[in-house]
């Protein structure tokens, strides 16, 4: 069980959204906690944990992990001595499973209900049932299929790659030997997919990171329980220079573009082809927005200029449309700039291909 309360305290940095059956709800680290560094043991730990409305934990995904040299200690310097076991790093959204109402589903880190939640749940529902999973164990799937592309091209693939097995109320993990062959208490395999082992020691894979093309995002190194379970990131640089230009094509980006007035389509001659319809598509949604908004002032505006004097039409607005009070005044006194209707559209912060 874990204290509700305390996860509440940190509202700014761990954010909840409740299941459609009103019964778990899933907690997941926010972009401000990133940005503050703010980890503890807390935030750490709601990567898309799963818990009832007691308290009772449900799943258990990975913690947070961090790219190599990103904090004190994945420096390299600091890494355990043990050799880990290191495996390909899939470029696809993390699936949690859960079981609810006797049957199987799928979260990914913030969503009970996103693309790909629930392209993943029909995936494993077709092919399984409750009870080929064990209770008291979380399993963590890599989701790939082609419409959630982020950087690294699958072809047609479309699968649930199994990458881990944790105890859910240790959190220890479980299921991987030294051969990473998957070994469930007796049960057989599951014949699914798991991440390639590479050979290779740590040095070796710092090398490799400079070589790789970008259709490969990288490596992940796993200690040992003896090592707290540490896990680390090992991102290849071409992958990390075709990601960073993505990221700069974020629902935000656009929506700061559009904000100041700039062509969107004089900053797009650099992204890949397949993101030009994602782009397209959230600038129309912005605009939308934007000119609904617009629409409604003029029309407000037409009745507020029938109203003779300050204060009534004051009056009439914080009656009638008291959200727009403040922006109508500024249209009134000359004052009105577009950026007071952006900023009341700025979007929830996405990648493309990503929920």
């Amino acid at each position: 069980m874990i204290n509700l309360k305390e996860l509440r305290k940190r509202k700014d940095y761990i954010k909840e959204e409740l299941s459609p059956s009103g019964n778990l709800i899933i907690w997941n680290y926010t972009c401000k906690c990133q940005y503050d560094n703010a980890w503890d043991e807390y935030t750490m730990i709601c990567r898309g944990l799963i818990t009832d409305l007691k308290g009772n934990i449900i799943a258990r995904p990975f913690p947070k992990f961090f790219n190599v040299n990103e904090t004190e200690s994945t420096m390299i310097k600091n890494l355990p001595s043990e050799i880990p076991v290191i495996t390909e790093k899939l470029d696809g959204s993390l699936g949690i499973l859960y079981k609810e109402d006797n049957q199987l589903k799928i979260a990914t880190r913030g969503s009970f209900i996103s693309d790909q939640a629930l392209w993943a749940t029909k995936w494993i529902q077709e092919r399984f049932t409750v009870n080929d999973f064990e209770d008291g164990y979380t399993y963590l799937f890599e989701i790939i299929y082609p419409d959630n592309r982020i950087v690294v091209d699958y072809k047609d693939m479309e699968e649930l790659i199994l990458l881990a097995i944790i105890h859910t109320e240790t959190g220890i993990e479980s299921y991987v030997d030294a051969d990473m062959e998957i070994r469930v208490y007796g049960k057989p395999d599951y014949n699914l997919k798991y991440a390639k082992v590479i050979d290779g020691d740590i040095n070796q894979i710092m090398e490799k990171i400079k070589t790789l093309d970008g259709n490969e995002e990288g490596f992940v190194a796993r200690y040992s329980i003896c090592s707290n379970g540490l896990r680390v990131k090992f991102k290849g640089e071409e992958y990390k220079r075709i990601h960073k230009l993505l990221t700069q094509f974020s629902t935000i980006s656009i929506w700061e573009n559009l904000k100041a007035g700039n062509d969107i389509s004089s900053i797009c001659s650099d992204v890949p082809d397949e993101f030009y319809n994602w782009i397209k598509e959230e600038k129309e949604k912005l605009e939308n927005k934007y000119y609904k908004i617009y629409s409604n002032l003029i029309t407000i505006l037409w009745y507020v200029l029938k109203i003779e004097g300050r204060k009534e039409r004051a009056l009439f607005l914080q009656k009638n449309y008291p959200d727009y009070l403040s922006i109508v005044f500024a249209m009134l006194d000359d004052k009105f700039k577009e950026e007071m209707i952006w900023k009341r559209i700025r979007p929830e912060f996405s990648l493309p291909g990503r929920v």
